[in-house]
């Protein structure tokens, strides 16, 4: 019964909103006693990332069949939310109440004009989760705020409310830490708990939930809902920390700025006036591997990850497969224009040997690969070699492992 309602739903959802319904077709959806949450009311169902590559939705069956379908419609969106906008693997040592709240609002949106629901053809009606009564972005607070300005909100104010202001709104009751917000009234539609079920790294999560959206977006032929185009558009962000690893290396040199003095001017004795240079302060090299083992969605990483690193110093390209394919300065945006060469076999210990015999060494060379290749002997400049599966790394310099969903 309940298994039946929510294939219809989600069958709705691919026919009026086929960009969610892709989406929820792609997902598993499993059905649990949710045996971990004590108040049965409280069962109802969430999201998780399992065994390295399932997006699932968990859900109480009983909590299912009390639920009319469309009503069932507006809950998947809201799930399938959740996982577009990474809230289930951002919260890290948040309050967990207080992420929670503020996560429902950024999804459903004002009461006054709701992110989700079914709309009833025949006389117009929005149909809404739990009769509508959830949780709302209140009135006079922004529309169009991330989860994480909510979450601020929320903290501040849960802060005023514990010295004793005495005024609370309606107190929400589930997962409920000891925290209260004015102004904040209704009901989540789910669990959030589920979350920290979860297997997999951030950016393995991250990988995941892009490829699942990419799909859904090719096979709708881009139509994707207004209010998450800036959540989807995050997803494309690099996966790799860069300006963590770069710091190591480049030091203070990082960021694209320096202090600089003017020239002298001769009608004074002072040096020159300081200032700021926006020129970058560090280089550095990336080599890429162009070998046919490199598939077109590792390319497409390979270059957010070299937009990034453009961002924070002088950066050079180095394609190399078998043999050299090109040396280039990069510059920011290139990757609209960026023509890869190559394609045949491997070797990644000449391009090495090619930036000595060039004099071309950078403050920092990285290397991008999939790992299904040999080595440079070590050599004494900083080296990055970042790997997209788990083939074994060179024995030197900082090797990185980073994930690309199939």
């Amino acid at each position: 019964m309940s298994e039946d309602k929510l294939m219809k739903a989600r069958c709705r959802l691919m026919t009026i909103e086929p960009w969610y319904g892709h989406i929820a077709m792609s997902m598993n959806w499993v059905p649990s006693e949710m045996a971990w949450i004590e108040n049965e009311e409280s069962r109802t169902m969430g999201v998780r990332i399992v065994n390295g590559h399932d997006i699932e939705c968990v859900y109480y069956p009983k909590f299912v069949e009390k639920q009319s379908i469309k009503e069932l419609y507006g809950a998947i969106q809201h799930e399938i939310e959740h996982i577009v906008r990474c809230h289930c693997i951002r919260r890290g040592d948040k309050i967990m109440l207080a992420w929670n709240v503020a996560t429902d609002m950024t999804i459903n949106g004002p009461q006054a004009s709701p992110r989700i629901g079914y709309k009833d053809e025949s006389n117009g009606q929005l149909i809404l989760p739990l009769g509508g009564k959830i949780i709302w972005i209140p009135n006079d607070w922004p529309k169009d705020w991330n989860a994480d300005q909510y979450y601020n909100r929320l903290f501040k104010e849960s802060k005023q409310g514990s010295e004793g202001s005495g005024e609370q709104g309606d107190e929400v009751d589930k997962n409920n830490c000891g925290h209260n917000f004015k102004s904040i009234s209704g009901n989540m539609i789910d669990d959030h708990s589920t979350w920290d079920q979860s297997d997999v790294s951030e950016d393995e999560a991250r990988q995941l939930i892009k490829d699942a959206v990419d799909q859904a977006t090719e096979k709708c032929q881009g139509r994707i809902p207004g209010h998450l185009i800036e959540a989807i558009n995050e997803l494309s962000k690099p996966i790799v920390k860069w300006r963590e690893i770069l710091k190591q290396y480049l030091g203070k040199h990082l960021g694209n700025r320096r202090k600089t003095y003017s020239r002298r001017n001769r009608r004074f004795r002072q040096f020159g006036i300081p200032g700021i240079s926006h020129h970058a302060a560090a280089t550095v090299n990336v080599i890429v591997d162009t070998s046919g083992s490199i598939g077109t969605k590792e390319l497409q990483q390979f270059f957010s990850e070299i937009e990034t690193i453009s961002h924070k110093a002088k950066t050079k390209i180095l394609l190399w497969d078998s043999d050299f394919q090109g040396y280039n300065t990069y510059r920011r945006g290139d990757w609209k224009k960026f023509e890869v060469k190559g394609r045949g076999g491997t070797n990644m210990a000449a391009p090495v040997e090619w930036l000595i015999d060039n004099k071309a060494i950078a403050d920092v060379q990285i290397m991008l690969t999939d790992g299904y290749c040999n080595y440079a002997d070590e050599k004494p400049f900083p080296m990055v070699t970042v790997i997209t599966t788990d083939a074994d790394g060179p024995t030197w310099g900082n090797v990185v492992r980073m994930k690309i969903a199939a």
